[in-house]
């Protein structure tokens, strides 16, 4: 018989939105100093496009939606379909929800004014996503057109690229894909305090879940009933809903 669940000793933590403001900060400061360097004028906008939700192949199954990483680094956005920018000049920060037809309420619950989104992501200000072009030009192109830095570049493990940021009317706009890349990844190399506590939780509490299967495991059991208890002490007691890599409970043959 496997011995009883022991619960966690650690509590999931809540993610301040202030080390996604941490992290927009030093964007700004490392991409002002490039562009110092390189005798660039000091002005433009960094827009990111988050994730989208995505079918399973041709069914109507909706996968369960993971943010994409560098806009979860900057924007700490949890919800699919925004977009989000940054002043390099004033640092302000920018995000632009998607606008929901009225029945989503009946599936999906409430929909969330642009109020919610300011106040829960502590952004400065919240528009539209079908307002992007209209809110950056009247915003940011009173001297021309206003450039926007957007990301692409090579992930050198998975040998593929980023997606640049693309909306209606962005032809209107100048664009650079060649200098956030390589600085938003080089920002994302160096750890905040804030980034290394959360860190430090999930290797906490995947620890004891190893612990915990190793703990459970008997002669006999599957591989996938020692994943399972990894993943349900993960979740259950560490509300961690997502894991980096599948589990490594090796039985022999994977079966």
């Amino acid at each position: 018989m496997a011995a009883a669940p022991h619960p966690s000793s650690v509590a999931p933590p809540e993610v301040p939105m202030e080390l996604h403001a941490g992290n927009r900060d030093r964007l700004v400061a490392a991409l002002r100093a490039h562009l110092s360097h390189s005798a660039r004028p000091l002005h433009g906008l960094v827009l990111l496009q988050g994730g989208e939700e995505r079918t399973r192949y041709c069914t109507d199954h909706l996968e369960l939606f993971r943010q994409e990483s560098y806009f979860a680094y900057l924007f700490g956005v949890q919800e699919p379909g925004f977009y989000g920018a940054i002043d390099i000049v004033s640092g302000q920060s920018i995000l632009f929800a998607p606008r929901l037809p009225a029945d989503y309420a009946v599936w999906m619950g409430e929909i969330k004014p642009l109020s919610y989104f300011k106040d829960m992501y502590k952004v400065d200000m919240v528009f539209y996503v079908d307002e992007i072009a209209q809110v950056l030009q009247d915003r940011f192109g009173v001297h021309g057109k206003p450039l926007l830095f957007v990301l692409y570049g090579k992930n050198t493990d998975s040998g593929n690229y980023s997606k640049p940021a693309s909306f209606e009317g962005m032809e209107k706009f100048d664009s650079d894909s060649s200098t956030l890349h390589p600085i938003l990844t080089e920002c994302r190399v160096i750890k905040s305090d804030m980034e290394i506590a959360l860190i430090q939780y999930a290797n906490d509490v995947s620890s004891e879940a190893h612990i915990e299967v190793m703990r459970q495991a008997r002669p006999g059991m599957k591989e996938y009933q020692l994943e399972s208890i990894f993943l349900h002490h993960v979740y259950m007691y560490g509300g961690c809903r997502y894991c980096s890599y599948t589990c490594i409970c090796a039985t022999g043959d994977n079966r």
